[in-house]
């Protein structure tokens, strides 16, 4: 049977249990004999069934359904049976089975289906929506769950969707058992989900770092001149990376970069301390921009969010120009729908609107998703022709001689990097581009996840199919929605590491970032009260230490200092005769030997004294009602230690003085100018000097 749901982005992987104790109590909500009264195709050019004998301890028949066409969503051929008592929302049940895959065409040699307890009508509501992939051996599945809503007798189904592929898959025991309120989903066995090269020694890892040491690092040699522009022999060599070329970046709710709370002043500094790149999450939407979705969405927030990003030095993306889909399109084109002229006033309108967006953003906007979602947003292509995609592009390029164009999509690397017919279609999109030159410059990949994940291999394999075009990938909307902290820490690693191992790819992007700004709370690297997720510092510790570069050494006798580095921007002091010079370069590939040349002005005095200037994080933090606050001075400085609110405004001043160099601690009681108790909230307090100027916030508690 063939239905419409609505779209939803759900996940394949492989899943294990052990052998589990079904508690009892529960009673059956679907029929018992399964194998005979299941709704499911008996024959037909799309899937045929039959009950099958077959060999286990448990079961001795089992229902074999092969699927017969090459490609198609997951609910095109469906097996499963409506439920025959009443359920009330909250009632928890449990899902039991055992499955094989009999015949598979996947190179992973698995079957692949769903699993999902819905509505029987439209809208199809789910209470429970989880990928399977299983292979040849028997398993056992658990899945627990809880009922959405209240549903009659006969109302709601539990169906398995295994049309997404030619395959043949057998299923056998099925059970549906109503605990009702007796038990908690946590009391009921359940299958664990994992992935295939989750393993330590798994064989993907080693290829993966062989390809970052070969297309994510470079050799170099510094040619190091002193202030008299002659080669600086025998000196003492620091390097140390301060931004990576990857773009490691996060969508932002632009409306915060502009915002006085407490809350979206920490924000701000996450967003610097973390990333090097962002974009919008919602901000350029069509929609919003043009007022549909209320004040924070205003272009005045719009503009000012972007200029911040800018003066921060972040990479800016856009997202999106088009978003072709009736539901995706502001109110001015929706009241169009049925109009008789709209195959050819809307083109004319989505031009206009191009030309309107990508001018006004034209200094603030480096690259553009000019399409997205084409696989289920395709209403103005159905009403138009496919040509009008060409169109768009060709108009971004109008007005942006430059920048990057990309499309993007999601289900790609989701759905175990099984959901081919999306990716079919992808391709065919992408090549149809191409053939009718379109200027499209790259191809944005998702990257939403569920609790089932798509093994690393996989990943790679599907980037490779991909790569042929020759165009910049990247991961555009990173998340993985799952409680299960060790399987975001863990894929969390793991994804990145194949992403960041694989040439074509140029940059990765999380899907938002802090708990109270996430459209998936539960993937969050920050929780609400910005305490650290353990997956953040697997993130941090990624970028800014297992792919970061260290380096200190010695210029030779020629003034060279030669090493190996992630490419990206460095700093670089030099040491010579109890004085320090600074510089800076970049690393790119195909450097060779970069000339570096000192200034003339040293910032340190003695051997001694710290290498540069510093403020470290208060600890502790949050505090209360004190914290101690560390600073480093390269050289003798005024000293000006204040600190403001979060609306700027000045609260205390702990150091106005001229200080020699050296590391120093100063201890804020907590207290503003008066020696009043300052109120609970965000802080900012600044370290400026004659050198330079450093702030960092910390959160006073009562």
């Amino acid at each position: 049977m063939i239905k419409y749901i609505a779209p939803a982005v759900f996940i394949l992987c492989t899943l294990h249990t052990a052998q589990a104790q079904i508690p009892a109590g529960g009673t059956p909500l679907t029929p018992d004999d399964f194998l005979t009264t299941a709704r499911r195709p008996i024959s037909g050019s799309e899937a045929r069934s039959r009950i099958v004998d077959v060999e286990h301890a448990d079961f001795n028949r089992a229902l074999r359904v092969e699927i017969l066409h090459d490609a198609g969503d997951a609910w095109s051929v469906e097996i499963g049976n409506t439920t025959i008592a009443p359920v009330a929302r909250g009632d928890v049940a449990l899902i039991h089975f055992w499955a094989r895959g009999a015949e598979s065409t996947d190179e992973t040699g698995e079957v692949f289906f769903t699993v999902y307890a819905q509505k029987g009508a439209p809208d199809w509501d789910k209470s429970l929506h989880r990928g399977v992939s299983v292979g040849a051996e028997w398993r056992e599945f658990f899945f627990p769950f809880e009922f959405i809503d209240d549903y009659a007798t006969g109302q709601a189904a539990i169906n398995f969707g295994v049309g997404s592929r030619r395959q043949t898959i057998e299923v056998a025991g099925f059970a549906v058992l109503h605990y009702g309120t007796q038990l908690q989903v946590d009391d009921l066995p359940a299958v664990k989900p994992t992935y295939a090269g989750r393993e330590p020694d798994a064989t993907w890892r080693s290829a993966a770092a062989d390809r970052i040491r070969q297309h994510r690092q470079g050799d170099f040699t510094l040619a190091i001149l002193g202030p008299n522009g002659q080669p600086l022999a025998n000196a003492e060599v620091e390097v140390e990376m301060r931004r990576h070329a990857f773009l490691f970046g996060s969508a932002l709710q632009i409306w915060r970069l502009s915002s006085a709370a407490a809350e979206d002043v920490v924000y701000r500094e996450k967003v610097k301390e973390l990333f090097n790149a962002a974009s919008n999450e919602n901000a350029l939407k069509w929609p919003p921009w043009d007022g549909d979705w209320g004040r924070n969405f205003s272009r005045e927030k719009t503009l000012a969010g972007f200029e911040w990003l800018r003066a921060h030095g972040l990479h800016r993306r856009g997202h999106v120009l088009v978003w072709p889909g009736w539901s995706n399109l502001p109110e001015s084109l929706k009241s169009l729908e049925g109009n008789p002229d709209a195959a050819t006033l809307i083109p004319l309108l989505i031009i206009a609107h191009i030309d309107e967006i990508t001018q006004q953003m034209r200094d603030l906007v480096q690259e553009w998703d000019v399409i997205n979602e084409p696989y289920h947003n395709h209403d103005v292509m159905d009403l138009s022709g496919e040509e009008v995609m060409v169109d768009w592009f060709a108009a971004a390029r109008r007005n942006l001689p430059t920048a990057p164009l990309f499309i993007n999509d999601f289900s790609i690397l989701s759905n175990g990097g099984q959901d081919i017919a999306h990716q079919n279609h992808y391709e065919k999109t992408i090549q149809y581009l191409l053939d009718q030159g379109a200027p499209i410059t790259g191809i944005g990949m998702q990257g939403h996840f569920g609790e089932s994940v798509t093994a690393p291999s996989k990943v790679l394999s599907v980037l490779d199919r991909f790569a042929r075009f020759g165009l910049d990938i990247k991961i555009t909307e990173f998340d993985i929605n799952s409680a299960d902290q060790e399987l975001l820490n863990d894929y969390t690693r793991d994804f990145m590491t194949a992403i960041f191992s694989h040439p074509a790819v140029t940059g990765l992007q999380f899907w938002g970032f802090w708990e109270k700004a996430h459209w998936r709370p539960a993937a969050a690297l920050y929780a609400a009260d910005w305490t650290p997720r353990p997956h953040a510092q697997i993130y941090k510790d990624l970028v800014f230490k297992e792919w970061w570069t260290s380096l200190k050494g010695q210029s030779n006798a020629n003034g060279n200092f030669s090493d190996r580095g992630f490419y990206g921007d460095y700093e670089v002091w030099v040491r010579n005769g109890g004085e320090t010079f600074t510089s800076s370069f970049v690393l790119t590939p195909g450097s060779k030997t970069i000339t570096v040349q000192l200034a003339a002005t040293s910032i340190r005095e003695s051997q001694d004294q710290p290498d540069r200037f510093n403020l470290q994080q208060n600890y502790p933090n949050p505090f209360n009602p004190s914290t101690t606050i560390g600073y480093a001075l390269a050289a003798p400085t005024n000293v000006r230690l204040k600190v403001y609110n979060s609306l700027g405004q000045h609260i205390k001043t702990l150091v106005d003085a001229s200080q020699a160099a050296g590391a120093r601690e100063v201890i804020w009681d907590g207290t503003d100018h008066e020696n009043q108790p300052a109120s609970a909230g965000t802080y900012i307090y600044e370290l400026a000097t004659d050198y330079s100027t450093l702030q960092r916030p910390m959160m006073l508690l009562h």
